[in-house]
């Protein structure tokens, strides 16, 4: 299901431009939801048939595919236009300023350092900010698919 935006495609101009986000969404996004049903429809038919060996072949698009999907669904749900608050720097009293400082020295140091680990995955890759409750610390996490 190739899920509606929370937002208008414009809407996150000028950070995004809404061509940006007409190919991204409606192009490249919509094509991995594709390519995921179809493998799905594959898999089913495999079963249909009772060919069971042609099933694990097909797991590698499924977790390309659907690994894809859902994290652009995932994605556009973190994004906001800028009349909600999106598109702009946390203020400098946020905590999340405060554990980004004290983590990298910086949100220029965390951009520079952010940009350089996501530049390095190869194939379909996203780098994340996450807040580890274990340790009560931000980290930079990337996953593939």
């Amino acid at each position: 299901v190739h899920n509606p935006l929370p937002y208008d495609l414009n809407a996150l101009e000028p950070v995004l431009s809404q061509s940006q986000m007409d190919y991204h969404y409606n192009r490249h996004h919509k094509t991995y939801i594709t390519k995921y049903n179809e493998t799905l429809d594959s898999v089913q038919a495999a079963l249909d048939a009772n060919e069971v060996a042609k099933i694990a072949p097909l797991s590698k698009n499924l977790k390309f595919f659907g690994g894809g999907a859902f994290n652009h669904d995932f994605f556009w749900a973190g994004l906001a236009p800028l009349k909600s608050g999106g598109g702009v720097r946390p203020d400098t009293n946020s905590d999340l300023t405060k554990m980004i400082t004290q983590q990298w020295g910086s949100i220029d140091a965390f951009i520079t350092h952010f940009n350089a680990e996501t530049a390095g995955l190869q194939g379909s890759g996203w780098g994340w900010l996450v807040y580890n409750k274990k340790s009560k610390a931000l980290e930079y996490r990337q996953t593939m698919n």
